[in-house]
Parts: C-alpha cells; structure tokens; sequence
C-alpha cells in the first residue's frame, strides 16, 4: 500500500514543477515546430502568461492516477516476481523490466483518457472550452464515450516498453551515482532525470501521434499516423517535434518523481 501512496505524493509535486514545460511540449508537437520561442509565443497569444499552466488540472489527475498505478503495479508485479522493492540487491535487471512493463502498462489506462483532455485544453483557446470539465463534456457530446479512448493504443504502446527500460537502468545508475558523487540525493536525482529523458527519448515518435490523435489533429492509426508524419513532416526529424522540451520536461519530471516516490515510501512504510 506504500508504494500506492508514495506515487499519489510523487504525482502532485511533480506536477507542480513540470506542468509548464509539458505545455510548450504539447504546442510543439500540435504545430509540428521546433523552435521554442515560436511556441512560447503561440501559447501567450492563444492564452496569455496563464496559458502555460492550462490543463493543469487534467495533468495533475493524470500524473496522480498514472504515478500511483505505476509504482503500485510496478511493486506489486516485483512481488509476484519474488522480489522486494526493499531489498533492491536482490532484483536482478529482468525482474526490473518485466516489473517495469507492467507497471507502464497498467498506467496507459487511466494516462490515456486524462492527457487526451489535458491536451484538449492545452490546444485550444480559453473562449472556446474553459475548462476540464466543459472539455469533457464537449468530447462525450461531440465523440461520444469512444471518444474518451482516443490514443489509448498509442499510449499502451508508448509506455508498456519505455517504463520497463526505465526501472530497468535507474537502479544501476542510481547506485553508480550514489558512490562517484559521494550524495544519496543527487545520485537519485540525476539518475532518476536521466532514465526519464532516454525512455522520453524512445517513446517520442509513438508519444507525438498520440497528441496528433487526442489533439483531434488525425484519425489515422497508430502505423498510418507514424507513415504519414515520416512522409510528410521532413522523415525522421518529425519525430522529434518539441524533443528539447520533452527532455527538459522528462528530467524534471522524472527526477522529482523517482526521488520523492524512493524516499516517501519510508514514510508510509
């Protein structure tokens, strides 16, 4: 029950810190650019200074549901595994990956349908929905309840391999860390920042049709979507749309989320 209530506290204040960052990402990947100012830009003229913040109440539930489905799913599957989150020597890379995918798997649920209205919000200006629950309401009038699992496939593709990367590498480096810097809290921060910006790094071009798909942007697939960008949006380079605000954002997020969820834990323990 620990871990559950250690991810419920880790998805709150990372929330917090990276919600601004998540925005100019959105934005970058809606309008296909990479330039950063051009963004800040268009989110200032589409919401003002408030705009960054625009969603935030969706990606606070999202982080939320999907940090406390992670790390619970990902602790209850390494004890399935024979495994104890307390005793990390004993998991081996294998029992962290498999964990790990699980864990992603199970997140891309409740992940999917709050960032398709977290996006929603994000992509569109305040005089036309207001707010998360008008947002809501205009997909159930508009879309219907199918309407709510757009990008669900995507999702469940984009987290189910990259989360099982990223418990898989965190532990080794955080414990490399720990030892060459002579600090518990920067080995974890660090570590945790870096596993985030490498599975961030992996998941972007399957993470960039899913904000295509739940912006409303395409109704292609997932394998039409990722042609239809490579062909169009300049190959390869598509992919990367908004990536120096999705690293930027994946450090942040991911090294307050992994610090605060291996520390709080102790708390609930």
């Amino acid at each position: 029950m620990k871990d559950f209530a250690a991810g419920l506290f880790a998805g709150v204040i990372s929330t917090l810190v990276s919600h601004p960052i998540d925005t100019l990402k959105v934005t970058m990947q809606y309008h296909s650019t990479h330039s950063i100012p051009g963004a800040i830009k268009s989110i200032i003229q589409l919401n003002s200074i408030q705009g960054f913040y625009r969603g935030v109440t969706p990606h606070l539930l999202t982080q939320c549901a999907s940090q406390t489905a992670f790390y619970g799913s990902y602790a209850s599957c390494l004890r399935m595994l024979g495994c104890n989150r307390d005793n990390r020597a004993a998991i081996t890379l294998f029992d962290n990956f498999v964990a790990g995918s699980f864990g992603g798997f199970v997140q891309s649920f409740p992940s999917s349908v709050l960032e398709l209205l977290k996006i929603r919000l994000q992509t569109t200006a305040h005089q036309q929905e207001a707010n998360f629950y008008q947002v809501l309401r205009h997909v159930l009038q508009t879309e219907g309840i199918r309407g709510l699992s757009r990008g669900l496939h995507a999702t469940i593709w984009r987290d189910t391999p990259t989360y099982g990367i990223y418990m898989m590498i965190y532990d080794p480096l955080r414990d490399y860390l720990h030892e060459l810097l002579s600090s518990e809290f920067l080995g974890g921060f660090i570590s945790g920042g870096t596993v985030g910006v490498i599975s961030w790094t992996l998941a972007c071009p399957v993470d960039i049709c899913k904000s295509k798909q739940q912006a409303g942007y395409t109704n292609k697939n997932l394998g039409q979507c990722l042609v239809e960008i490579y062909r169009i949006e300049n190959g390869i380079h598509a992919f990367y749309c908004g990536w120096s605000a999705i690293a930027t954002r994946a450090f942040l997020l991911n090294a307050v989320s992994l610090l605060v969820w291996d520390h709080s834990r102790r708390w609930f323990g």
